[in-house]
């Protein structure tokens, strides 16, 4: 199994009594996993809830994707140019996702990074935008972890309404996956592997009961982050 897969199927088996009343192994992909209790055994799929962008064409896109693009380079520009940063400060930058093109916008990144590193005597806040994005330089203390770039990430076409997100998302995945698990055998499970943190189990119970859809799975289960399990969907 996959790091997610094991996890939830550890989750998965503490929410059914333990391993001494359940047990999980891999399956054919689809399903994930299978697992057996008392005398049942059933297939199960899992899948991450995982925050999205808006996109121009009116689909969804994973927010995640664009926002790791952007960490990565605030950890690149780290290690080339932050040896470069004086003592005692660092930067801190802010980046607003997505960008137009990624080729040019990591250059001109780091060329502005460094343009800003060898004058810092002259300021201590800039703001540029490069292929559409917003970027904010900022000189703070030097921080505790000793790097000397550090930042945020940000993203324009993501939404602050939570419960529209956990619906649309939590939507997109059970329609997908029921898709590809309608021909399996039954029955087959659904786990969703929440990584959108804003989002609570209180926050998908309300956003399931406003979807109106069929799907193809016996039970639909939440698992949080700390591994907890929780039902959110039942047709036994």
């Amino acid at each position: 199994m996959r790091p997610d897969e094991a996890f939830v199927a550890g989750a998965l088996v503490d929410f059914l009594g333990g391993p001494s009343c359940a047990s999980a192994f891999d399956g054919e992909d689809p399903p994930d996993l299978y697992l057996t209790y008392g005398p049942s055994r059933v297939g199960v799929e899992v899948t991450r809830l995982s925050q999205f962008t808006f996109e121009p064409d009116g689909g969804l896109a994973n927010r995640t994707t664009q926002d790791f693009f952007a960490l990565r380079l605030i950890e690149e520009i780290n290690d080339k140019i932050g040896p470069s940063i004086p003592d005692g400060i660092s930067l801190y930058v802010g980046l607003w996702m997505p960008v137009s093109n990624a080729v040019k916008f990591r250059k001109g990144l780091a060329e502005w990074v460094t343009e800003i590193a060898s004058a810092l005597q002259k300021g201590t806040k800039w703001e540029r935008k490069i292929e559409g994005c917003k970027i904010t330089v900022s000189v703070i203390p030097e921080r505790p972890s000793g790097k000397k770039i550090v930042g945020h990430v940000a993203n324009t076409k993501s939404s602050v309404d939570i419960c529209l997100n956990a619906r649309l998302v939590l939507e997109d995945r059970i329609r997908r996956k029921s898709e590809i698990c309608a021909t399996l055998p039954k029955p087959i499970w659904l786990a969703v592997l929440n990584d959108y943190w804003l989002a609570d189990v209180d926050s998908y119970t309300i956003a399931y009961r406003q979807l109106e859809l069929t799907h193809c799975f016996e039970r639909i289960i939440l698992v949080s982050e700390d591994g907890k399990a929780n039902e959110l969907a039942s047709k036994v």
